[in-house]
């Protein structure tokens, strides 16, 4: 892997943190987050996939293949897979913590488990719906209704949200960043559909 980066929006939200007396608790976060894209890495490593670049986001990270289009479907599900089962390993892992540290520690795992699993681009849930959700319509008809789904899962839990508001202030951010990124990847759909075949016509011809 070439580059581990942190993705510019970590910045403003540590400093949020700061203020409100809450960096304690974004640390153990930032770690759980680490150790999560660990686990996507390592399977990735197993599988013998080669990673590009990977990005840490305020809900995970992004993986970016050296090797996209030789990536299998079935290699892509299991490297997805990988984060969400170090993060349940973690989870029991912190049974043998200090009280005081694996009460927050564990309430992270539960939080973190429960973002990545969403059905909404791009967290692991979403990956591996797109995955399933491929086997059964054809590559143009997956992406536009795959994208068109995440977005409207991801508006239903904005709303959801905003019934918890203040506290859920931090789950509306990333919210909203999902739903920016999802309606970059959904106007860009067209030319990565272009390339993709330009691309699977160069390995079949």
């Amino acid at each position: 892997m070439r580059k581990l980066k942190l993705h510019p929006t970590l910045l403003p939200l540590i400093v949020w943190l700061i203020i409100t007396g809450q960096f304690a608790n974004y640390a153990l976060l930032f770690i759980s987050l680490c150790l999560h894209e660990f686990g996507h890495l390592f399977v990735a490593y197993v599988l013998h996939v080669k990673v590009k670049s990977c990005v840490i986001m305020p809900y995970g990270g992004e993986i970016l293949y050296a090797t996209r289009w030789q990536v299998t479907k079935r290699q892509q599900f299991m490297i997805a897979l990988g984060g969400p089962i170090v993060t349940l390993i973690l989870y029991g892992i912190a049974f043998f913590f200090p009280k005081s540290l694996s009460e927050p520690f564990q309430t992270i795992q539960i939080l973190l488990l429960l973002i990545n699993i969403l059905p909404i681009w791009p967290l692991d849930g979403g990956r591996m719906l797109e995955i399933l959700w491929s086997e059964k319509k054809s590559l143009q008809t997956t992406k536009t209704s795959f994208l068109l789904l995440s977005m409207s899962c991801c508006a239903t839990c904005f709303v959801l949200a905003i019934w918890y508001f203040p506290h859920s202030i931090f789950f509306m951010l990333i919210l909203l960043l999902l739903f920016v990124q999802n309606i970059k990847a959904f106007r860009y759909r067209k030319y990565e559909q272009a390339f993709e075949n330009v691309v699977l016509n160069r390995l079949t011809s």
